[in-house]
């Protein structure tokens, strides 16, 4: 399966047995997990940029999702050979984010 990082300002990580790490807080988690749905071809990992520009260099990474706030690092992140970046618009990002009132859900995710 091609590998796949969202690439984050901060999240609190624990080492994956495979590669990369596993977000251990829920914001993060649960925005991997919709993403994975939205992009199922991919193994999702997060990354803050400097675990990315890590791994890109130990790994084959296909591609690389940055949340809004990041996309000024794109050109960086582009000068990597073999690898797609792209970031997450407002909107995009609202829907893998996780809502804040569950009554929400349904209008975030539709």
């Amino acid at each position: 399966m091609k590998k796949a990082l969202l690439v984050v300002h901060r999240y609190k990580p624990e080492k994956d047995d495979e590669w990369g790490s596993i977000a251990k807080d829920y914001a993060t988690s649960d925005m991997i997990e919709n993403i994975a749905k939205m992009h199922p071809n991919y193994d999702w990992r997060p990354a803050t940029l400097a675990e990315a520009r890590q791994l890109m260099h130990d790994l084959k990474i296909d591609w690389l999702i940055l949340v809004p706030m990041l996309k000024e690092h794109i050109e960086e992140l582009n000068a990597y050979p073999d690898v797609q970046v792209d970031y997450l618009t407002p909107g995009e990002y609202g829907k893998v984010s996780k809502p804040p009132f569950n009554f929400l859900k349904k209008d975030y995710l539709t």
